[in-house]
């Protein structure tokens, strides 16, 4: 979880346990009468105030964990993808398993292919992270008149077993919100591109 929400969540819960233990105090003296209404009123007023600043910072935690976890994109390699003749040279670089890969594609564009687990919004929010793989990547022509096959390279096909229950079956667990086929595309470039995930899919930026 972000350090700021874990800060804000923890003074939040913090005055609430002040809050609580003054509106305890009052209770304890107005059962043994010893509190007149003055003091009654104030010590009520202390523990109000407090209870809504408690409440305050909680929302606050809330909030800042919410928009991280929307905002958030975690970097997982780098492709750099050059035209040559009608085919694409790629290098792809997997920060997950520290692998280098380098092939060749035929195509116009290059596509990234592979799964994703969207956990249930609690675990998300706990900052759960994606849960996901990179299947293989692909080439793709913007016509249909070529006739040379894109072709396509695998990057790893273990575990396809799981990937296809997950798949299948995953989503009647109350631990999984989704689970699903993702796929991105973007043009050869001059400069290499940053590969990110967050919770719908890939994100291709140029670094």
């Amino acid at each position: 979880m972000d350090k700021f929400a874990v800060s804000t969540g923890l003074i939040g819960l913090t005055i609430g346990l002040i809050a609580l233990l003054v509106f305890i105090y009052l209770v304890s003296r107005l059962a043994k009468r010893k509190a007149g209404p003055s003091r009654a009123f104030n010590l009520l007023l202390n523990s109000a105030v407090l209870a809504i600043l408690s409440a305050a910072f909680i929302f606050l935690s809330l909030f800042v964990q919410t928009l991280n976890r929307y905002l958030h994109d975690q970097r997982i390699g780098t492709v750099i993808a050059r035209q040559e003749g009608r085919g694409l040279v790629l290098e792809f670089a997997d920060l997950k398993s520290d692998r280098r890969f380098d092939f060749q594609l035929n195509g116009d564009q290059w596509m990234i292919e592979g799964y994703i687990v969207r956990w249930n919004p609690l675990l998300r929010w706990l900052g759960a992270g994606a849960y996901y793989k990179i299947d293989r990547f692909s080439g793709r022509y913007e016509s249909d008149t070529c006739t040379l096959k894109p072709g396509r390279y695998l990057i790893d096909a273990s575990h396809r077993g799981l990937w296809r229950s997950l798949l299948k079956y995953g989503q009647r667990t109350r631990l999984i919100d989704a689970a699903y086929g993702i796929a991105a595309f973007q043009y050869p470039a001059d400069e290499p591109y940053g590969l990110y995930i967050n919770d719908s899919g890939f994100i291709i930026k140029k670094d």
